[in-house]
């Protein structure tokens, strides 16, 4: 019966290509690929003779699951790959292997590297249990409430964020768990890879290249507030209640302006 192939890429380095890799990509009929440009590099670099290959990316994996499926009905194997990494991981991918599995076909984990478990190894700290939390959300509030939820679990955190966008979560970060160190995780496997730990507060809030993993060791979880504090510093207390609502300390203090004029 013929499979889906889920096949994970080099994240960076082209020589973490594995034989294995080359092999499947070379046996099957059809390839999805997150950006096929990139692929067929991939492909060129393997020197394996590309088969078809089709885009399969957030914004029409819907519409492949007809092909996947019609594919694989007709004894042909079928490989799924993004950009770098492991399909599904933070990247496109899920709705066709949850579709292959309903349709009765085999789905086949082809491993390779992973950024996530490339950055836990480099963070040094001990990694059972560690949690994958993927992208942070974009909004202050929305972001707060995030790292309060994070923090609550056990053990090492892993997250990602693009690279313009690193130095305000870090910011956050610090500003949330001050006592943790972290781990950021930058152009892994390539040329100029970079891993630097050290307390939140001291990491660099400048932009950084590319995509970056960060690994926040374990420390204490941020606890609700469950007092207003005293005291004539209206700005102090907002902090204070922000982390207890799950909300930025702009909001938080606009909420009390607002009770102080009722």
């Amino acid at each position: 019966m013929a499979a889906l192939y889920v096949v994970a890429t080099p994240i960076g380095n082209l020589d973490d290509a594995s034989v294995r890799v080359r092999q499947v990509l070379a046996q099957v009929g059809l390839i999805l690929a997150e950006d096929t440009r990139r692929t067929r590099a991939l492909l060129t670099a393997l020197d394996v003779r590309a088969p078809q290959i089709k885009s399969c990316h957030q914004h029409n994996e819907e519409s492949r699951l007809g092909l996947v499926i019609d594919t694989l009905d007709r004894d042909t194997d079928v490989a799924l790959v993004s950009d770098a990494g492991t399909p599904g991981v933070s990247d496109p991918g899920s709705v066709v292997v949850t579709a292959v599995h309903a349709a009765g076909h085999p789905v086949i984990s082809v491993a390779g590297p992973s950024s996530v478990v490339a950055a836990v190894a480099a963070a040094g700290f001990a990694a059972t249990p560690f949690h994958f939390v993927g992208f942070p959300p974009r909004k202050g509030g929305a972001l707060q409430r995030w790292i309060a939820q994070a923090s609550r679990l056990p053990g090492v955190i892993v997250m990602l964020e693009r690279g313009a966008r690193c130095g305000k979560l870090i910011a956050a970060l610090a500003e949330a768990l001050p006592d943790r160190e972290a781990v950021i995780c930058r152009e892994l496997t390539k040329k100029h890879e970079e891993s630097r730990r050290d307390l939140l507060t001291r990491l660099s809030t400048e932009p950084q290249r590319g995509e970056v993993v960060l690994v926040v060791g374990p420390g204490a979880p941020i606890e609700d507030v469950t007092a207003v504090p005293t005291g004539p510093d209206l700005k102090a207390i907002a902090a204070a209640l922000a982390v207890r609502w799950g909300c930025s300390k702009r909001e938080a203090y606009q909420r009390l302006l607002a009770l102080e004029k009722d």
